[in-house]
């Protein structure tokens, strides 16, 4: 007999043959998370069914993951390698140096990844998204080596830990966090490889605040060291700099606790303090660190639901961390509450009509992604591992295009995505002037592909299009990809272990 696509169902009726009911104990752990966090008027049965179809198919998890690799290839800045694979990439902005005292001291601030669709280097989403994609790689490095993907993606994650390590100019008192004023790069549409300006770098030192961005760069620095040496191998350079560095990013960012100057977009630090230590312990063995996370987590009272898990709100990650290194029920609760409560079974407001999870316009694919790879990372540690898994199917398999529609990711899929605003994807082959006209305005696809990008995602009533002028719905950006990468590794990684929930199949073979 053929696996079975699953649908969930809030009020059911089944006019097929076949249905697939969860167990009761996983029922039961998920009743029980439930019957503590519930509002008022919400009920969960103890049992829910799903309606299902034929199917034989699942996607090809190795190949999106590898597509996803080559996407944050594509957002390299400075001098590329000899290996480069993006052909249509070349060096870029190698002007990213700051001249201190007169000229006497320059810093090289070269390298790391291009933001989004522009051609800004802001630290504080690269270091998270460099976190999130070695958390990832930590917990599913078995799927990675299936795929054989594990050089690739050493080397893709090595690449902004470098570059943070070039920003932390003076060890425990100064960290540059931004280079390019958004004033300036907004107004512009070319390509990297075209800027000859001078481009502004901003930075924090011991006499501003600054901890959320300071401690996110810790934290990628740590998760980089740590990912490495799970490896086991001895021939990665930088991982004992790395470890060393972020000691002292997490000791600077104790000093300068506030959000960075000019932040818009984060509401918190205290989260990334503790997400910092969490990965010192990682990473230096110290208990110190692990018992600082812990007061630090309950002083600054982090056990609530965050509305999404993020550069913004790390919370849910560190939960997770937490529960594997301490195995307190605390942290399993908590996560839960987050995971639990935007299950449809529960509360059907935040979805689709096509079942996609939805939570904000901007960039709404980026929000499934983040809940999806912290359910997958909780059904590993065995918390109603049956139910999250199905919701990681449900969501995974819409973006990949099993949507009534196409396929959200460039590259993959029936009728994906060619027009994502991205400006150096935009622009004619190098040497070739990249205007307004034949870039920005060109009516068809982007001149080249930007393979492996998951684009913003639609709106609440399913609607999108491929509109390269729309950086709501269809810019791409680091962040977008780090927990969609890490979530499609955790299903390649069940599919070897052939745990693949029956949700995960499709009715045809991906294209």
């Amino acid at each position: 007999m053929c696996p079975y696509v699953s649908i969930v169902l809030l009020v059911l009726t089944v006019n097929t043959a076949t249905s697939f009911k969860i167990p009761n104990d996983d029922a039961d752990k998920l009743l029980n998370a439930h019957e503590r966090i519930r509002r008022k008027g919400d009920e969960l049965d103890n049992e829910y069914t799903i309606e299902t179809k034929p199917a034989e198919f699942v996607h090809d998890y190795a190949r999106v993951m590898s597509k996803s690799i080559l996407f944050y290839e594509a957002q390299r800045s400075g001098e590329l390698p000899e290996n480069n694979r993006i052909k249509w990439r070349g060096d870029s902005c190698l002007q990213d140096v700051v001249a201190e005292n007169n000229g006497r001291k320059v810093y090289d601030l070269t390298g790391g990844w291009y933001d989004a669709g522009d051609n800004i280097k802001f630290n504080l989403p690269m270091a998270w998204s460099t976190s999130v994609l070695a958390l990832g790689f930590i917990e599913f490095m078995d799927a990675y080596e299936k795929a054989g993907l594990m050089d690739d993606m050493i080397d893709s994650i090595a690449w902004p830990c470098d570059y943070l390590l070039k920003c932390h100019t003076k060890i425990g008192r100064e960290f540059y966090y931004q280079v390019g004023d958004t004033k300036v790069e907004h107004r512009l549409w070319d390509r990297p490889e075209d800027l000859t300006h001078d481009r502004i770098a901003f930075k924090v030192t011991l006499q501003d605040k600054g901890s959320d961005v300071v401690a996110l760069a810790s934290a990628a620095l740590a998760s980089c060291a740590v990912a490495f040496r799970k490896t086991g191998r001895n021939d990665i350079s930088n991982v004992d700099e790395y470890a060393r560095n972020a000691v002292s990013l997490y000791r600077f960012a104790k000093n300068i606790k506030g959000l960075h100057p000019g932040q818009k977009y984060v509401d918190k630090w205290e989260d990334k303090l503790v997400y910092a230590a969490v990965w010192l312990h990682l990473v230096t063995g110290e208990p110190r660190y692990l018992k600082e996370a812990e007061d630090l987590y309950n002083e600054y009272n982090l056990k609530g639901r965050s509305w999404a898990f993020s550069w913004s709100d790390t919370r849910e990650a560190t939960k997770l961390m937490l529960y594997k290194l301490t195995g307190k029920k605390m942290y399993t609760r908590s996560v839960m509450n987050y995971i639990n409560a935007i299950l449809p079974i529960n509360n059907p407001k935040p979805y689709t009509p096509r079942g996609l999870y939805y939570r904000s316009g901007w960039g709404s694919l980026r929000y499934s992604a983040g809940s999806v790879f912290i359910a997958l990372i909780a059904a590993k540690y065995d918390l109603s591992p049956k139910v999250y898994r199905e919701f990681a199917c449900n969501q995974t398999n819409y973006m990949l295009g099993d949507n009534e529609h196409h396929s959200f990711v460039i590259g993959y899929g029936k009728d994906p995505p060619c027009s994502p605003h991205h400006r150096a994807s935009s622009c004619p082959e190098l040497g070739v002037d990249c205007l307004y006209r034949n870039a920005f305005s060109n009516p068809g696809c982007n001149h080249h592909e930007l393979t492996g990008a998951l684009v913003g995602g639609p709106n609440e009533n399913d609607e999108w299009k491929d509109n390269r002028q729309d950086y709501v719905k269809n810019e791409v950006a680091c962040d977008y990809n780090a927990p969609f990468q890490g979530a499609i590794a955790g299903l390649l990684e069940l599919e070897m272990n052939g745990e693949l929930p029956p949700a995960c199949y499709i009715l045809k073979e991906p294209v």
